[in-house]
């Protein structure tokens, strides 16, 4: 009974040390070019009005611009279509009919506000936001490796995780003349289908769900935002913002 048990235990170790070598580390950078949606992506109304400041040859006058800054009720709003870059690490295992390979994601993703409101922050002469999502995520992947076409695999993948949330201060910069936000984080998702062409490019679409943000803000009392003055807004608060991404992903596997 002693040998039959110990030539069960050998040979599970000799199938799982074969199975450990038929495993192959992949690491993978990818271009990331995403169209925002939820709230993220949602039109903003225009904001208070401000006296922004103009120089002519003879004297600083004031006239007045609508919709700037997008302030603590539009935050979060309005996003163009970004870019970014992304890095994974992963091991594909061979289960016979096509590969799984369990991974771990992080991406950098970057978006400005629409060119519409960018035009209307510099007619004010204020800084318009940027926002930057850092989604970091573990899922798996399986690999279709069987089609009928010459070293083209299909994939299809789906991970989870949390996303970092940074929106830049928005305003003339000076201390009591700006809108910040604080960085935050949320559970985040995707899932994403594509094709390998090689063994060493793919092309994939995807949906990322970054989650529901809570965003908390500080505003300073602008001195030329005679709204501000008028309804006391120097103050804190939060406002809820939902993210997301749809997103073309090409990957470089080496």
């Amino acid at each position: 009974m002693k040998k039959v048990v110990k030539v069960l235990c050998l040979t599970a170790l000799m199938i799982g040390f074969g199975t450990a070598t038929q495993a192959q580390f992949r690491q993978s950078v990818f271009l990331n070019g995403n169209i925002p949606t939820g709230d993220f992506g949602r039109n903003a109304t225009n904001g208070p009005n401000l006296n922004a400041l103009a120089f002519t040859p003879n004297s600083p006058v004031t006239f007045p611009t609508s919709g700037v800054p997008l302030t603590t009720e539009q935050m979060g709003k309005n996003a163009s279509i970004g870019f970014g870059l992304g890095y994974r690490a992963s091991y594909r295992f061979d289960v016979g009919v096509g590969m799984v390979a369990p991974f771990v994601n992080i991406d950098f993703l970057w978006n400005t506000i629409s060119s519409k409101w960018s035009d209307k922050y510099g007619d004010a002469y204020y800084t318009s936001p940027t926002y930057f999502n850092i989604p970091l995520m573990g899922g798996v992947s399986y690999i279709y490796d069987e089609l009928p076409w010459n070293d083209i695999s299909a994939y299809g993948e789906f991970g989870v995780g949390s996303d970092f949330l940074w929106i830049t201060s928005e305003g003339k910069g000076s201390g009591n003349e700006r809108f910040a936000y604080k960085s935050t984080f949320a559970f985040a998702w995707m899932i994403g289908a594509g094709a390998y062409f090689g063994e060493h490019v793919s092309a994939g679409l995807y949906y990322y769900g970054l989650g529901t943000h809570n965003i908390d803000y500080t505003s300073g009392t602008l001195n030329d935002n005679e709204y501000a003055k008028e309804h006391n807004d120097s103050q804190n608060g939060r406002q809820r913002r939902s993210v997301g991404s749809v997103m073309l992903r090409i990957g470089f596997h080496f």
